[in-house]
């Protein structure tokens, strides 16, 4: 030890950081989890949405697609599943707009008959 010189001396290096250091590991994996159901919840109720009570499963279609697509950019984790939100959130749009043609036609056909 006395024969080493002060120049010799180099420090540790810095504990290495995991890639998102602004979350932990469990809370990374849990919003991976929501992220995963979210959007399949999405893309369900998407579809439903153009079948059936439009308004309804189009709100939660897209409400949940917009926490997914969130969830997605804040977290940084499963961006894979960001393409099946948007599209729960495109098919509630189509499935509402559907809806508003099918009110009109019916509305231009009653008035058409009386």
């Amino acid at each position: 030890m006395d024969n080493q010189n002060e120049n010799d001396w180099t420090p540790p290096p810095p504990p290495s950081q995991p890639e998102n250091a602004l979350h932990s590991q469990g809370t990374l994996e849990y919003y991976a989890a929501e992220i995963r159901s979210g959007s399949n919840k999405a893309l369900i109720f998407g579809i439903l949405s153009i079948f059936c009570c439009p308004p309804i499963f189009a709100y939660y279609a897209y409400t949940t697609a917009d926490e997914v697509i969130t969830n997605i950019a804040v977290y940084e984790v499963e961006q894979n599943r960001r393409g099946m939100a948007q599209a729960g959130k495109v098919l509630a749009i189509a499935g509402v707009v559907l809806w508003v043609i099918g009110i009109i036609l019916r509305v231009t056909a009653a008035l058409s008959q009386s």
